[in-house]
């Protein structure tokens, strides 16, 4: 759906136009000029969504003109103290994935590091590597502080959203790591979880694709075997490695023997829009739980918030 825009608006557009058409080079005006026209809707008159007016004008898609307004603000973000900056985006966009702050330390260690001046885009990804990696480790640093003690209490119902720790390319945009402390497999293997279940209980752990082999040795170690699952359909998609992305998987796992405790069948995939929150499952599924296991002691590991009938326990509570 079109909307008519001012004639200052169109005047406007037509000096941004402008200085696309004579600075695709110059990567920095470029995403500024497509950063202005996507914050103020200047496309509007003419096409429905910022991506369509991308590629019908610009034959350019979404990805790349996401990778020039990123790197523009990268650009921004370091200008102040120094002189020396990216000169285009292959070199500024291993620093996109930074918070402002942390891309002006790695760009300091880009420029302290060449000393001749002779920058590359593989040196600017290694001084970027360095920062998260600081990051990370502060942030495990953090958790490890901040983690409460497992309870004593013995559950049969457990329900657990890991946060699985993916060790993807640096440039991976929404990356776990960056919303929130995350543990390695050997760390969530190594949680006392079988001293938490009851010797006839049921866990329901979610997990994702990449991480779909890795969730059975977690199993494994905390006392469980595999027995089916349930696929969440996100309705929106995120870009995946080899697809777009729109699911995530509820596996449920059995100790000794413990029947569900309800007739109803519930369907296998249930298609619920997600949340723009990182990682935030539907209430849906709790309640499923409590339908398919309403008389149980119950608890969720690395909860968020805290639910009536359930013990809670995580950092972030």
């Amino acid at each position: 759906m079109t909307e008519l825009i001012t004639l200052d608006e169109r005047s406007r557009l037509y000096q941004l136009e402008e200085t696309i058409r004579q600075g695709l080079n110059t990567f920095v005006d470029v995403g500024n000029a497509l950063l202005e026209i996507r914050d103020k809707r200047l496309y509007r008159q003419e096409y429905s969504t910022f991506e369509e007016y991308c590629r019908e004008q610009w034959n350019m898609e979404r990805r790349r003109a996401y990778q020039l307004m990123d790197a523009a603000q990268v650009v921004e973000n370091v200008y102040h103290g120094t002189q020396i900056l990216p000169t285009s985006e292959r070199q500024a966009r291993p620093l996109t994935s930074l918070e402002p702050a942390e891309q002006v330390e790695a760009w300091k260690r880009v420029i302290t590091s060449t000393p001749e001046g002779k920058i590359t885009a593989a040196v600017v990804l290694k001084a970027a590597k360095e920062v998260e990696r600081e990051k990370r480790e502060a942030r495990r640093q953090d958790r490890i502080e901040s983690t409460p003690v497992i309870p004593n209490g013995k559950y049969n119902v457990i329900y657990a959203d890991p946060p699985w720790q993916y060790a993807f390319g640096f440039d991976i945009h929404g990356a776990a790591d960056r919303h929130y402390s995350t543990l390695s497999i050997t760390e969530l293997c190594n949680l006392p979880i079988k001293d938490l279940a009851e010797d006839n209980a049921v866990l329901f752990l979610w997990t994702t694709s990449p991480k779909l082999f890795d969730s059975y040795e977690v199993i494994k170690a905390w006392g469980f075997d595999y027995k089916t699952s349930f696929v969440w359909d996100k309705v929106k998609h995120v870009m995946g490695h080899y697809n777009s992305v729109r699911h995530e998987f509820l596996l449920l796992c059995v100790r000794g023997s413990f029947p569900k405790q309800s007739d109803t069948l519930h369907d296998s995939v249930i298609e619920i829009e997600r949340s723009d929150e990182h990682s935030e499952k539907p209430e849906y599924f709790r309640q499923l739980i409590e339908d398919m296991y309403p008389i149980s002691k119950r608890i969720e590991l690395f909860a968020r918030q805290r639910a009536e009938g359930w013990d809670a326990w995580g950092n972030e509570l």
